[in-house]
């Protein structure tokens, strides 16, 4: 291995390093009560060391974010694996919520109105969430499909209406530290919405 590529990798392992660091503090006091030289003294290196790697904390929280997205995009995504478009819909947000609690201090920043100079993470974020949306969206209009009575019903605002209300409970939970059964608060907020029917397996 050449000196250049050994340098590289080592570029890149110390760049992880700081993600890691960096998500932890994320995690524990969420995107606003983190600074730079919060991340660099829990690094043990010097602010000029981690600007050297980064421009800012938006760029590193960007970093950040695109990690945790990746795993909740993987989770969902296996969370899809079921027999019956409504066991989808119950997995889904099931899954969602769990993950919301275990990282609601990284998921708030999709509740979190950020600043100009944030603009982008907010159009990161703006994306991740019509990721997310098309992910539930074909679910629920499958669950529709099954109910000729509600089949003008618009899965959109549906869409819209769930994920407004699992982000609610998400930020309640980080603020009030309340109590949270993801897997009936899902069965909960399904019934509410309309959304539970019998199961039908698929054709």
């Amino acid at each position: 291995m050449t000196a250049e590529a050994e340098r590289g990798g080592t570029l890149r392992n110390s760049r992880q390093q700081i993600i890691d660091a960096a998500r932890k503090l994320f995690s524990e006091r969420s995107y606003l009560g983190v600074s730079m030289s919060d991340i660099a003294k829990r690094l043990g290196m010097t602010k000029a060391a981690l600007y050297y790697h980064f421009t800012g904390k938006s760029e590193l929280y960007l970093d950040v974010l695109q990690e945790v997205f990746a795993e909740l995009r993987c989770r969902l995504s296996n969370a899809l694996i079921a027999e019956t478009h409504a066991q989808q819909l119950l997995n889904v947000v099931t899954s969602y919520l769990e993950f919301g609690i275990e990282e609601h201090n990284l998921l708030n920043v999709l509740a979190t109105k950020l600043t100009p100079s944030d603009k982008e993470l907010r159009e990161f974020v703006a994306v991740f969430r019509s990721e997310i949306d098309s992910i539930f969206r074909p679910v629920i209009a499958a669950v529709f499909g099954t109910d000729e009575s509600r089949s003008g019903v618009d899965a959109k605002l549906a869409t819209t209406m769930l994920t407004a209300m699992m982000d609610g409970l998400v930020l309640e939970h980080s603020f009030f530290q309340s109590d949270l059964d993801p897997s009936g608060v899902a069965t909960q907020i399904i019934t509410i919405l309309g959304l539970d029917r019998e199961p039908h397996a698929y054709a």
